[in-house]
């Protein structure tokens, strides 16, 4: 901002300049002695090559008017193009002039093409003209020596008291080369324009009416436009104050909608003894309406306060769709042919989460949302407060309400370490859409509580996975487990049982399992969750387990353990009287996208002859203690009978 004002400054200079020279020359010389004059008079301050291919008129009084076209401005190699102006027009009043006032009646530049270059070495292509020590050396290095140019500063162009009944600058065109990052940005058809301008540098005050601005705009394949109105602005006291409404227009393949419309209204404050600003905007995205209050404590180092409102977001609309995979090429015959290009390396840098970008911010907030969905996921009501400092993100409180539930906890992000966290705690949430929506699978239904305390870190998404650790817990009521039918199971242990043979089968989506209660704990290391706690309860079962859910490689390996209690009620349950007291293994392994289970006949033998072991001790011992019992009553029958 500094620079640009500074090169306003300066062409404001320049334009003034070549104005009063061609007024104090064209009494004396004609016009082609009159060009020469201003081309000198520009070398003398400026040390680049000034043009004027096109006519230039004047009067001098009572107004100093001129009129030039075709007028060049060249860089400090005097050879390369820098600024060129189809056509100006200024009317400045002479009197005020021999006071230190600018008094102009209409100031309009049309056709201004400007380039700003930054060079690799970090200089700037203005650099000259703003007094730069470094610039000016190597200008001077470029070219054949001349007379030292005196730069032009804000010092020696500034007027005491500036009044402007209108400003102009019409169809402007600005290029932005930047050779360090390779990039190029293009302005055009910018229009700018003012009612009255008045500033008085002496009392550092500032009065503008009916500012417009208006341009369009263009980097690398997308483009842009711009246009926004402030119908007055003030600045006394250091303090600047102004409403404005606008609009912006992205049109971009980058982005999923391709075209993004922003109409924009709101209201400035500047605190220029401070250096701080206060800035209130309304907006609409689609059929998002968004309310931001922002607060510039300071510029340098940047720190502010935001409040943002939006009443509903859908984050998927905006979010670029995940490449479709690549079906694998079948086999072809085997032939004679010309090896091919070399495929390409792959790129190390593919997928790398980059958070560098957190480095640098220093801010508080908080962001408050009506209805959102992101990534499939929907939730209401959403609360946040959220801190960045030092490299880090911190959004703590953080509360939703959600699949018939509630959230809370707390999210972080260190870019330093790329190291994760995240601290919630659901409740009375309805499992089995929040899973649909989040993963696209429902393998349990269910109403109750989740909690997580995660951390992780890694550079990748594959390393934040297998960097996982922390602890999670689970407790549902009244749900069931899809993809398994335990009933049918074990009706299939019974066959197996007469077979003698392990039975297995892949996870089916129509199936399930109902339960009244389900609870497990889990303890995550390495991106591996392990499990020795599971308890479900369903009318006919209570089941158990322990094992491993391979977050890290989307794999599962687990050993749930049933027991049939009760066979009168539930899934078809008096089917399986016989097993009732025996613990049936179920071995669940396999990737999270083919997960299949199966039925360890070899232990379930084992537990049956347990139990017939069990029963069969049991009735000896109770046949055992029936005689004993006769024998002794008939021993007490003979003492007796004596």
């Amino acid at each position: 901002m500094k620079i640009i004002r500074r090169l306003v400054l300066i062409v404001a200079s320049l334009v003034v300049l070549i104005g009063i020279g061609i007024a104090v020359l064209y009494a004396v010389v004609d016009e082609a002695m009159l060009k020469q004059q201003i081309i000198a008079q520009v070398a003398e301050k400026t040390g680049r090559t000034l043009t004027i291919d096109g006519p230039v008129g004047l009067s001098v009084w009572p107004d100093v008017a001129v009129r030039a076209g075709g007028v060049k401005l060249s860089e400090a190699d005097g050879k390369t193009g820098f600024a060129a102006i189809e056509s100006l027009r200024l009317a400045v009043a002479v009197m005020p002039l021999l006071t230190g006032r600018l008094a102009a009646r209409e100031i309009e530049v049309d056709g201004l093409d400007l380039t700003l270059i930054k060079r690799r070495d970090g200089t700037l292509n203005i650099d000259d003209l703003l007094g730069s020590e470094k610039a000016s050396k190597q200008a001077a290095a470029q070219v054949e020596p001349k007379p030292a140019a005196s730069p032009v500063t804000a010092e020696t162009s500034q007027f005491l008291h500036v009044d402007i009944a209108a400003l102009a600058l019409r169809n402007a065109r600005f290029t932005w080369q930047d050779e360090v990052a390779g990039k190029t940005t293009k302005l055009s058809a910018l229009d700018f324009s003012t009612a009255r301008l008045i500033a008085d540098t002496a009392l550092g005050t500032l009065s503008v009416d009916a500012l417009k601005l208006a341009l369009k705009g263009s980097s690398g394949a997308d483009s842009f436009a711009f246009a926004i109105e402030l119908p007055a602005i003030r600045l006394a006291d250091k303090r600047l104050e102004s409403r404005f409404t606008g609009a912006l227009d992205v049109d971009s393949p980058s982005l999923p909608m391709h075209r993004l419309k922003l109409p924009l209204a709101g209201n400035l404050a500047l605190d220029l003894a401070k250096s701080s600003a206060d800035l209130t905007l309304d907006t609409r995205l689609d059929e998002s309406k968004i309310a931001l209050k922002l607060a510039v404590d300071r510029f340098t180092p940047l720190f502010f306060n935001f409040d943002l409102a939006i009443d509903q977001l859908n984050v998927d609309r905006y979010l670029v769709p995940a490449p479709a995979a690549v079906a694998p090429v079948a086999p072809v015959a085997k032939a004679e042919a010309p090896a091919g290009p070399a495929a390409p390396a792959s790129n190390k840098d593919a997928g790398k989460i980059d958070l560098s970008a957190l480095q640098g911010l220093n801010f508080r907030g908080k962001l408050a949302i009506g209805q959102l969905q992101a990534r499939g996921l929907k939730v209401s009501a959403l609360d946040a407060r959220i801190i960045a400092a030092g490299g880090r993100l911190d959004v703590a409180p953080l509360q939703a309400k959600l699949y018939g539930g509630s959230l809370n906890g707390s999210l972080g992000v260190n870019a330093g370490s790329n190291a994760f966290s995240v601290r919630q705690n659901l409740e009375g949430i309805n499992i089995q859409p929040l899973l649909k929506d989040l993963l696209q699978k429902e393998p349990l239904e269910g109403r109750g509580s989740l909690s997580l305390d995660l951390t992780t870190r890694g550079a990748t998404a594959d390393a934040l996975k297998r960097g996982l650790a922390g602890q999670a817990a689970l407790d549902l009521r009244d749900g069931a487990v899809r993809g398994v039918n335990v009933a049918k199971m074990l009706r299939d242990a019974k066959a197996a049982l007469r077979g003698r043979q392990n039975t297995s089968a892949a996870a089916d989506g129509t199936e399930k399992t109902d339960f009244s209660e389900l609870t497990a704990s889990f303890r995550i290391v390495g991106g591996v969750a392990s499990n020795d706690d599971l308890a479900m309860k369903s009318p006919f079962l209570r089941l158990g387990g322990a094992g491993d859910i391979d977050i890290g490689n989307s794999r599962i390996d687990y050993l749930a353990k049933i027991t049939v209690v009760n066979t009168s009620t539930g899934q078809q349950g008096k089917e399986l009287d016989d097993l009732r007291g025996i613990t049936i293994p179920l071995r669940l392994r396999g990737p999270f996208d083919k997960l299949s289970y199966s039925l360890e006949v070899d232990k379930l033998l084992e537990e049956v002859a347990k139990a017939k072991l069990d029963e069969k001790k049991a009735e000896l011992k109770e046949k055992a203690s029936e005689k004993l019992k006769e024998k002794l009553g008939d021993k007490l029958k003979g003492l007796l009978g004596k």
